[in-house]
């Protein structure tokens, strides 16, 4: 056996090649996963009727300091990311810059959503029906494009990436520390609001229905979704 015979160079560069070409493909979902993501985040924020917890916390930040929802979001998943680099310190690797890509992407699209979109511009539901509506659609775009974040194997959100660092610290659950993370957004969100004088619309009925048909919404969506990339991995190694 000779590794540097011809036939296992080719092998090994084809190996490198396929792996690359997965790295982009990976990083192409996720981006899409976001871009979903973002449009059902504005629908929620159009809807009026509360938003997701971290999306409630953006707002809170945006009316407080005067700047765009997306652009507070990139600074409170910042954050996040901050918080593992002092956690982890000299057990910090360099792949976690990789959670860079979702911020960036995330703030930018939820801007152009949220401000620039002009379908979006236009919508303005009447009545409670309405709201109820568009609120259930961004819902459902909010789950789908989360499902497929978590399932493109290329990088967790900050937030979710911290949560996993603290579970394994203190010996908890993901699941748990994920709804301490929630309880948390809440509570910063309503604080800030009230201190700002904002009001406090960011959290109403919507924001506990999310939190209880998320989780349903994700376990339902994870199979075709974990399905179709399995595929697509399948073909790309053939």
């Amino acid at each position: 056996f000779d590794p540097s015979s011809p036939g296992i160079l080719i092998t090994r560069r084809l190996s490198v090649s396929v792996q690359r070409k997965q790295r982009l493909i990976h990083a192409v979902e996720m981006l899409a996963g976001v871009t979903v993501l973002c449009a059902g985040v504005t629908l929620g924020i159009i809807a009026g009727l509360g938003q997701t917890t971290s999306t409630a916390a953006a707002s809170a930040i945006a009316g407080a300091a005067g700047i765009k929802v997306g652009t507070a979001s990139i600074y409170l998943y910042g954050v996040f990311f901050l918080l593992q680099i002092l956690m982890l310190r000299s057990k910090f690797k360099w792949g976690r810059c990789f959670q860079l890509l979702p911020i960036l992407a995330h703030g930018v699209l939820l801007n152009f959503f949220r401000y620039r979109f002009a379908p979006f511009q236009h919508l303005a539901p009447q009545g409670y029906l309405q709201q109820m509506l568009c609120f259930l659609c961004g819902m459902g775009l909010i789950s789908l494009g989360f499902t497929i974040t978590k399932n493109c194997n290329f990088t967790n959100y900050p937030a979710e990436a911290f949560c996993a660092l603290v579970a394994e610290r203190v010996r908890m659950r993901y699941g748990t520390c994920k709804i301490f993370l929630d309880f948390a957004y809440v509570i910063f969100a309503l604080l800030i609001c009230w201190r700002a004088g904002l009001g406090l619309g960011v959290v109403r009925e919507g924001t506990v229905i999310f939190a209880l048909l998320d989780g349903v919404l994700i376990n339902l969506m994870t199979p075709a979704v974990r399905g179709c990339f399995d595929r697509l991995d399948h073909i790309l190694k053939t």
